[in-house]
């Protein structure tokens, strides 16, 4: 993995100041280290092998410290696909993706179902796949923060005027939070923006944007990130509630409320 550089660290900081009104406390290189290794750990578990992942009730794979969406070629599905506008990026920066996904006639995943994908897993394609991976991880945690950039604004076009003010206040309490910043990203990456409307069960979405409006406003400052958590739980029993039988099982309800939870302990 590349070391996050100090013109990173720049950007970083002119984006913070946007992002999260906090000009004055930008993410150090220790810090967004902290945020790799955190949802590293919150989707693969720290495993390498994790992080080329079809799951067995899921229409589609997904890639690196982040799980970035990829769906087949000719399918799409109501979630956002990330993985390609990842590889997007890193040809921005100058970096080289996989030979054998340069060759694709298009940028579409090329396994049509799990099973093949699942055959697919120990190929010399799949072995540089996970290289590949591996030691991008560094760009995957920029890629990542830079989803969060401008969300405030997108969140608040989509709610009626009058809860706006409540909606930026919340977000710059947790912004503004120790740990805060991290619990953000993490969310977003976990369950997305809650803006798209295909990504709603029974009406009710489970994205940033249903957390900030479930969450109350804390009495004190130093209870936005405990708010934050206790929304994110409800927000997310709703999302089991309302799922049809098959998806998102009562069963994976308690990882993703330890996930929740390691938002009050995150120490860097």
């Amino acid at each position: 993995m590349k070391p996050f550089t100090i013109g990173f660290l720049f950007l970083w900081s002119l984006s913070a100041a946007a992002l999260f009104a906090q000009p004055d406390t930008p993410m150090t290189a220790d810090e967004l280290d902290c945020l790799q290794k955190m949802i590293f750990f919150n989707e693969c578990s720290g495993r390498v092998e994790r992080m080329t992942t079809w799951n067995a009730d899921e229409d589609f794979p997904s890639f690196g410290i982040g799980h970035f969406i990829w769906y087949p070629q000719g399918k799409k599905g109501p979630y956002k696909e990330l993985f390609p506008e990842f590889l997007s990026f890193l040809e921005a920066q100058k970096e080289e993706i996989p030979a054998w996904i340069k060759a694709l006639p298009a940028r579409e995943a090329p396994w049509q179902t799990r099973e093949e994908f699942s055959g697919d897993l120990a190929s010399e394609r799949m072995i540089v796949l996970k290289d590949f991976l591996n030691r991008t991880q560094g760009f995957q945690a920029q890629f990542i923060i830079r989803r969060v950039e401008g969300i405030l604004p997108k969140m608040a076009a989509t709610v009626p005027e009058a809860e706006r003010p409540v909606l930026e206040l919340k977000f710059k309490e947790i912004a503004s939070a120790p740990n805060g910043i991290f619990a953000l990203i993490d969310y977003v990456n976990f369950k997305g923006e809650g803006i798209l409307e295909t990504e709603r069960s029974q009406g009710q979405g489970w994205g940033l944007l249903q957390v900030l409006q479930a969450m109350r406003l804390p009495k004190k400052k130093e209870d936005a990130l405990r708010e934050f958590v206790g929304a994110a739980k409800e927000v997310l029993e709703t999302r089991v509630r309302n799922a049809p039988r098959e998806k998102d099982r009562p069963e994976r309800l308690f990882g993703w409320k330890a996930r929740i939870r390691n938002y009050l302990k995150i120490h860097c």
